[in-house]
């Protein structure tokens, strides 16, 4: 299985997730928005851990093991921006295995 090519739910997450600061839905939407990235992000690393290495974009080794990271730590720190911040690494990471090339 490769990399599905339709990212049209991925980039709307993504956008979602690094929007400014000042565009920051509330707690509630933002732990929604992780479970959603996570979900994503999971699928993204199922297809390129999957798929035979002489097949996998270039430079997706640090994307996946950054993902690997980070979806097993979680957020960092308790205070309100830490599941906010934890989305938009998520949405960055996903963008980096979504990119052209990768």
């Amino acid at each position: 299985m490769g990399m599905p090519q339709d990212h049209t739910e991925a980039t709307a997450l993504i956008a979602r997730a690094l929007a400014p600061y000042a565009e920051r839905p509330g707690p509630e939407a933002v732990a929604a928005l992780v479970d959603d990235l996570l979900t994503c992000g999971q699928e993204l690393h199922g297809s390129l851990s999957r798929a035979p290495s002489q097949h996998r974009p270039a430079g997706t080794v640090a994307a996946l093991a950054e993902w690997e990271y980070f979806a097993a730590v979680g957020p960092l720190g308790s205070g309100p921006h830490a599941n906010w911040n934890y989305a938009r690494a998520l949405a960055r990471i996903i963008r980096q295995l979504m990119a052209p090339g990768r």
